[in-house]
């Protein structure tokens, strides 16, 4: 998935920082206005890192880390993610299934959990597990030896040995096909494998993070997707919110992403027209108009949105869950009315029952329906 958080640097009045930062050096934005300057300014001399002020050394220090790969905003929202992924960094052994929307950011968050972690120095591999034939996953996941199987003319290490001692983020879990779940069991139950035609197990020692955006549990339920992976792949989970529920960060996320490209903020008016769209592509589509905007020398953001609507009305019937709209009959429209809000509360029954003011029978009633 495209990695697009960018730490902002926002305009004077507007409350500033990034969500959940850390006292530690590593956690300065590296975009930071008086900062960021100042380690430009000492590239550009050719002066030694060991010159340095200690702002310089940490923007770049953090900058090294990141990469520019962040979590940005200051909503309530973005402040329980972050604090969660705070709390689970300091469990690197954990298993963690992350749950969100397309363009999300599922990947910017497993990064954020390994940086933070004592896994931090070790290795971190993303994989897309719709990206790759059923038939070479166990190659991918696990490597070959050569002569394997027509084309393996050297030994090739898969990602749980290159990841061994780091981490291995599985995106698109929901994806893997019954067949592959297997194979990814085996490891999974005793950390050990064998590469294909290989004779002697390897042992690894790799913590494992899943993403999907799918509803799993229903998956499970129509035998797409193993039970027993599922409960595995559970440990902890994390949800990461859909831009629409904390729309107050498009100014922190669109004016970092302008001051980034441009050199300078957006206008008032434009961070305004930016937040009528519910950006059903979350931070992915936001920064995709603005790159359309870029790319056009569009200064009417009103005008740039409402072409945007135009352009994706075909889109506006499906909810971003994946769900269909609203039946009819009250029982049916109850029911997915309750799988809607399960979904928001990371399928949760005790939170879902608790923002719906019902018992959770109540709320396992609707889902099992």
């Amino acid at each position: 998935m495209a990695e697009w958080f960018k730490a902002p640097v926002l305009k004077t009045g507007v409350p500033q920082g990034t969500v959940g930062s850390n006292p530690t050096p590593s956690a300065i934005n590296y975009q930071d206005e008086k900062s960021y300057p100042k380690a430009i300014r000492y590239l550009a001399a050719g002066v030694a890192e060991k010159a340095w002020d200690d702002d310089a050394k940490r923007v770049v220090a953090h900058y090294r880390r990141y990469g520019g790969r962040e979590l940005v905003g200051k909503s309530a929202a973005m402040r329980t993610l972050q604090e969660r992924i705070n709390r689970i960094a300091t469990f690197p052994d954990a298993r963690v299934l992350i749950l969100g929307e397309s363009g999300t950011g599922k990947e910017t968050v497993a990064l954020q959990i390994h940086n933070k972690s004592a896994r931090r120095n070790e290795p971190f591999y993303a994989f897309n597990c719709a990206s790759v034939t059923p038939e070479l996953l166990e190659s991918r996941f696990f490597g070959h030896e050569r002569g394997a199987f027509t084309g393996a003319d050297k030994r090739k290490a898969g990602l749980f040995e290159m990841a061994n001692g780091g981490t291995l983020f599985l995106d698109e879990i929901g994806e893997l096909p019954l067949e592959a779940q297997g194979l990814l069991l085996r490891v999974l139950d005793g950390g050990r494998f064998l590469r294909m035609g290989g004779s002697g197990e390897i042992a690894v020692d790799v913590r494992l993070i899943t993403a999907t955006n799918r509803n799993l549990p229903q998956r499970v339920r129509e035998g797409r997707f193993r039970g027993d992976l599922f409960m595995r792949l559970n440990v902890v989970q994390i949800r990461i919110p859909p831009l629409r529920e904390h729309k107050e960060d498009i100014w922190y996320i669109a004016d970092g992403w302008w001051l980034q490209h441009h050199k300078r903020h957006l206008a008032e008016e434009q961070i305004a027209a930016l937040m009528e769209y519910d950006y059903l592509g979350n931070v992915r589509e936001l920064l995709n108009l603005l790159e359309r905007a870029t790319v056009l020398g569009e200064t009417d953001f009103t005008a740039l949105v409402n072409e945007h609507k135009e352009m994706n009305a075909g889109l506006a019937d499906d909810t971003s869950s994946g769900l269909a709209s609203a039946p009819d009959g009250l029982e049916a429209a109850i029911r997915l009315h309750v799988r809607r809000v399960f979904d928001k509360f990371g399928q949760n029954t005790s939170k879902t029952a608790a923002a719906l003011k019902v018992s959770r029978n109540t709320v396992r009633k609707y889902l099992e329906a």
